[in-house]
């Protein structure tokens, strides 16, 4: 995940949600950003299977994936320690006590906001080897 002195840069990001025009803003975002978006994925079927075989460095997943939650693949990214972010349009949708501690970002998303939740996000998936200043400093604007 590594380029041009930036850990971030080129850091594949699976965009999981049911709401094409959403996750194109999300990709589009990511891409601004230096970070390659993996999807945009919205059927929880398809998801689950790339959440297992991809090369993933992090997730954002809308929690509520037509009408069927998404922690089936909150499972499997734990399982292989890839951390993720939850964007929803339900702020207070129930989270198993498991997930809590990923992010939550609500539609419609505040750039900055998202830009200091994948800064967190990244430097998990780094497993602290940068801080979360550094990310910050560097995620383009």
């Amino acid at each position: 995940m590594r380029s041009e002195g930036r850990p971030w840069h080129g850091g594949r990001v699976l965009v999981c949600d049911d709401n094409l025009l959403m996750a194109e803003v999300v990709a589009e975002f990511l891409r601004e950003c230096g970070l390659r978006p993996i999807g945009p994925v919205g059927r929880l079927e398809t998801v689950l299977h790339v959440a297992r075989e991809r090369a993933l460095d992090g997730a954002i997943l809308d929690i509520n994936l037509a009408g069927r939650p998404c922690f089936p693949v909150c499972a499997i990214l734990s399982a292989r320690r890839i951390p993720f972010v939850f964007l929803t349009g339900y702020p207070e949708a129930k989270i198993p006590a498991e997930y809590r501690w990923a992010g939550l970002v609500t539609k419609p998303f505040e750039p900055t906001e998202m830009k200091e939740v994948l800064a967190h996000m990244l430097a998990m998936a780094q497993g602290g080897a940068a801080s979360e200043q550094h990310l910050q400093a560097n995620l383009r604007h």
